[in-house]
């Protein structure tokens, strides 16, 4: 009998937000809040019930944050008007 045909480990997906990347936190209903303020991932975390947690933080506090994944949106640099980052962006990767 084969053990590992017969149990097999359960399938952990993954994080949607990557180390570095710029999020803003979302209000409890689930929009989006009206704060500018951004975040940034600083390290991806286990999951905190079926949903993974991150540890953040904005570039004007001194402090860091924990959020899990269903709290935190995209920050969509198309529609942001930033238009620097985004040739910034396009130059790097050309």
């Amino acid at each position: 009998m084969n053990i590992h045909r017969r149990y097999k480990l359960p399938v952990t997906p993954p994080h949607r937000f990557a180390i570095g990347q710029h999020v803003r936190l979302r209000s409890g209903g689930g929009a989006a809040m009206k704060s500018t303020a951004t975040f940034e991932i600083l390290a991806r975390l286990p999951p905190l019930g079926g949903s993974f947690q991150y540890r953040i933080r904005d570039a004007e506090e001194k402090h860091e944050r924990m959020a899990t994944e269903d709290s935190l949106e995209a920050i969509d640099i198309w529609s942001s008007g930033d238009r620097d980052s985004l040739r910034a962006l396009v130059d790097v990767h050309s």
